[in-house]
Protein backbone atom coordinates (compact mmCIF):
# COMPACT_ATOMS: atom_id res chain seq x y z
CA UNK A 1 0.00 0.00 0.00
CA UNK A 2 1.21 3.12 -0.55
CA UNK A 3 2.01 5.80 1.81
CA UNK A 4 -0.77 8.47 0.41
CA UNK A 5 -3.45 5.45 0.88
CA UNK A 6 -2.43 4.66 4.38
CA UNK A 7 -2.03 8.01 5.66
CA UNK A 8 -5.65 8.94 3.94
CA UNK A 9 -6.98 5.55 5.61
CA UNK A 10 -5.47 6.89 9.36
CA UNK A 11 -7.35 10.04 8.65
CA UNK A 12 -10.84 8.07 7.45
CA UNK A 13 -10.39 6.01 10.77
CA UNK A 14 -9.67 9.10 13.41
CA UNK A 15 -12.84 10.51 11.27
CA UNK A 16 -15.05 7.72 12.12
CA UNK A 17 -14.08 7.78 15.74
CA UNK A 18 -15.06 11.63 15.56
CA UNK A 19 -18.36 10.39 13.83
CA UNK A 20 -19.37 7.31 16.13
CA UNK A 21 -18.43 9.25 19.35
CA UNK A 22 -19.38 7.22 22.41
CA UNK A 23 -21.92 5.36 20.21
CA UNK A 24 -24.76 7.29 20.04
CA UNK A 25 -24.77 7.48 16.06
CA UNK A 26 -23.99 3.92 16.24
CA UNK A 27 -26.53 1.80 14.57
CA UNK A 28 -26.66 -2.09 13.29
CA UNK A 29 -29.39 -3.71 10.96
CA UNK A 30 -28.95 -0.89 8.12
CA UNK A 31 -26.92 1.63 6.69
CA UNK A 32 -28.34 4.87 7.62
CA UNK A 33 -31.60 6.14 9.13
CA UNK A 34 -32.79 9.38 8.67
CA UNK A 35 -31.71 10.75 11.98
CA UNK A 36 -27.75 10.80 10.90
CA UNK A 37 -27.07 7.48 12.44
CA UNK A 38 -24.93 4.84 10.40
CA UNK A 39 -23.62 1.11 10.67
CA UNK A 40 -19.56 1.04 10.36
CA UNK A 41 -20.24 1.03 6.34
CA UNK A 42 -22.54 4.00 6.03
CA UNK A 43 -20.16 6.07 8.46
CA UNK A 44 -17.38 5.02 6.02
CA UNK A 45 -19.26 6.51 3.00
CA UNK A 46 -20.26 9.42 5.00
CA UNK A 47 -17.35 10.21 6.40
CA UNK A 48 -14.85 9.54 2.89
CA UNK A 49 -17.30 11.63 1.11
CA UNK A 50 -17.66 14.81 3.92
CA UNK A 51 -14.08 15.14 3.89
CA UNK A 52 -13.62 14.08 -0.24
CA UNK A 53 -11.28 11.26 0.66
CA UNK A 54 -10.95 7.60 -0.43
CA UNK A 55 -12.42 5.07 2.25
CA UNK A 56 -10.86 1.88 0.48
CA UNK A 57 -7.19 2.09 2.31
CA UNK A 58 -9.49 2.19 5.55
CA UNK A 59 -11.84 -0.27 4.71
CA UNK A 60 -8.74 -2.69 3.87
CA UNK A 61 -7.00 -2.12 7.17
CA UNK A 62 -10.68 -2.79 8.57
CA UNK A 63 -11.43 -6.16 7.00
CA UNK A 64 -7.81 -7.09 7.87
CA UNK A 65 -8.41 -6.26 11.49
CA UNK A 66 -11.55 -8.33 11.32
CA UNK A 67 -9.51 -11.37 9.80
CA UNK A 68 -7.33 -11.20 12.64
CA UNK A 69 -10.42 -10.93 15.42
CA UNK A 70 -12.16 -13.44 13.73
CA UNK A 71 -9.12 -15.77 14.11
CA UNK A 72 -8.57 -15.22 17.50
CA UNK A 73 -12.25 -16.45 17.52
CA UNK A 74 -12.45 -19.44 15.96
CA UNK A 75 -9.07 -20.70 17.68
CA UNK A 76 -11.31 -19.70 21.31
CA UNK A 77 -13.94 -21.74 20.12
CA UNK A 78 -12.73 -24.59 17.32
CA UNK A 79 -15.92 -26.74 17.50
CA UNK A 80 -18.21 -23.39 17.47
CA UNK A 81 -19.54 -23.57 13.43
CA UNK A 82 -20.94 -19.70 13.84
CA UNK A 83 -22.23 -17.13 11.02
CA UNK A 84 -19.26 -15.81 9.72
CA UNK A 85 -17.72 -19.13 8.59
CA UNK A 86 -21.33 -20.02 6.88
CA UNK A 87 -20.80 -16.15 5.04
CA UNK A 88 -17.63 -17.55 3.95
CA UNK A 89 -18.43 -20.64 2.89
CA UNK A 90 -21.41 -19.25 0.97
CA UNK A 91 -19.33 -16.35 -0.89
CA UNK A 92 -16.82 -18.94 -1.95
CA UNK A 93 -19.45 -21.01 -3.36
CA UNK A 94 -20.82 -18.34 -5.39
CA UNK A 95 -17.67 -17.66 -6.63
CA UNK A 96 -17.14 -20.85 -7.82
CA UNK A 97 -20.36 -21.18 -10.25
CA UNK A 98 -19.40 -18.32 -12.34
CA UNK A 99 -20.92 -15.28 -9.93
CA UNK A 100 -18.29 -13.17 -9.86
CA UNK A 101 -18.43 -10.57 -6.64
CA UNK A 102 -15.83 -8.03 -6.29
CA UNK A 103 -13.62 -7.92 -3.57
CA UNK A 104 -14.61 -4.68 -2.57
CA UNK A 105 -18.19 -6.11 -2.09
CA UNK A 106 -17.18 -9.11 -0.38
CA UNK A 107 -15.22 -6.96 1.65
CA UNK A 108 -18.24 -4.59 2.55
CA UNK A 109 -19.87 -7.53 3.61
CA UNK A 110 -17.76 -8.67 6.32
CA UNK A 111 -17.54 -5.20 7.01
CA UNK A 112 -21.36 -5.18 7.34
CA UNK A 113 -21.39 -8.70 8.96
CA UNK A 114 -18.99 -7.18 11.72
CA UNK A 115 -20.94 -4.49 12.09
CA UNK A 116 -24.61 -6.27 13.09
CA UNK A 117 -22.93 -9.05 14.88
CA UNK A 118 -20.97 -6.57 17.29
CA UNK A 119 -22.49 -7.38 21.27
CA UNK A 120 -21.90 -3.23 21.51
CA UNK A 121 -20.27 -0.47 20.43
CA UNK A 122 -16.69 -0.75 22.42
CA UNK A 123 -16.27 -3.97 20.01
CA UNK A 124 -16.98 -1.80 17.05
CA UNK A 125 -15.04 0.74 18.03
CA UNK A 126 -11.90 -1.78 19.38
CA UNK A 127 -11.75 -2.66 15.51
CA UNK A 128 -11.44 0.60 14.65
CA UNK A 129 -8.64 1.33 16.77
CA UNK A 130 -6.75 -1.66 15.99
CA UNK A 131 -7.47 -0.72 12.24
CA UNK A 132 -5.85 2.42 13.23
CA UNK A 133 -3.10 1.57 14.84
CA UNK A 134 -1.85 -0.66 12.08
CA UNK A 135 -2.21 1.89 9.47
CA UNK A 136 -0.76 4.18 11.67
CA UNK A 137 2.41 1.85 11.78
CA UNK A 138 2.31 1.34 8.11
CA UNK A 139 2.30 4.99 7.54
CA UNK A 140 5.56 5.88 9.47
CA UNK A 141 8.08 5.42 7.42
CA UNK A 142 10.35 6.46 10.78
CA UNK A 143 13.42 9.23 11.43
CA UNK A 144 14.51 10.34 8.23
CA UNK A 145 18.04 10.22 7.91
CA UNK A 146 19.67 13.33 8.33
CA UNK A 147 22.63 14.32 6.15
CA UNK A 148 25.09 16.62 7.73
CA UNK A 149 25.98 19.75 5.82
CA UNK A 150 29.53 20.61 5.62
CA UNK A 151 29.37 24.40 6.51
CA UNK A 152 32.03 26.21 7.77
CA UNK A 153 31.97 28.87 10.37
CA UNK A 154 32.74 31.47 8.72
CA UNK A 155 30.27 31.01 5.02
CA UNK A 156 27.75 32.60 4.99
CA UNK A 157 24.33 30.30 4.71
CA UNK A 158 20.90 31.55 2.96
CA UNK A 159 18.12 29.09 3.67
Amino acid sequence: MHARDTAEAVEVLNSLLKFFGDGERWIKGRFSDRRGNCCLVGALDFVSGHHAIKGDAAERYLAAAISDESGRRIRCHENGEDYARLRAALRRAMRGEGYRASETLLRRDRLSDFNDGCKDFAELRALIVQARATAMIDADPGPAPRTRLEIERDELVMA
